[in-house]
């Protein structure tokens, strides 16, 4: 389930963000401590209510555990040049079960459905094999490479898009 981040969300957020794979391929969204995520989250919600519009700043949502109520990552939307970039991540032990697929394939329905976007971009590390099979189970189409400042470092990108009429017009997206 995708909702609303809240602010009890932080230690969980700071535990998430500290596990390896987290670290590996999302280094600039690892907290140092429970403040660091305090003051991340506090940010990101203030987003919903100041410009909730992912082309202006970032929309993040929590994935959440439907039976357990556990936060499992989250999936959001950031301005990037002129268009929406999508960036997600799902916990460790809950990863390679279709949950980051299905959370990513949720939310690009959703933001399609609330704001006027024509497409969405995927960007993950050249060598991040796994985003690169979640963007393509939920509809991306491998772009081109890219070189750019991602992740606090200048490296190669895969960059997948997902247009508005393939992701609302597939039966699979609705509910």
């Amino acid at each position: 389930m995708i909702r609303h981040l809240v602010p009890d969300d932080a230690l969980a957020m700071l535990v998430l963000s500290n596990e390896e794979p987290s670290r590996t391929w999302l280094p600039s969204q690892v907290y140092r401590d429970h403040a660091h995520a305090v003051a991340a989250l506090d940010y990101l919600i203030g987003h919903y209510s100041t410009t909730a519009d992912p082309e202006r700043g970032p929309y993040v949502l929590g994935v959440e555990h439907r039976i357990d109520g556990r936060l499992l990552g989250h999936v959001g939307f950031s301005p990037l040049d002129d268009e929406v970039e999508i960036g997600f991540s799902i916990a460790q032990d809950r990863q390679r079960q279709g949950l980051a697929t299905e959370a990513v394939i949720a939310a690009s329905r959703w933001v399609f459905e609330s704001f006027e976007l024509g497409r969405i971009l995927g960007i993950t590390s050249s060598a991040n094999v796994g985003s690169k099979r979640v963007l393509e189970r939920a509809g991306f189409v491998y772009e081109r490479d890219r070189t750019m400042s991602f992740q606090g470092t200048e490296q190669t990108v895969h960059v997948h898009v997902l247009a508005r009429d393939t992701c609302l017009g597939d039966r699979r997206l609705r509910s």
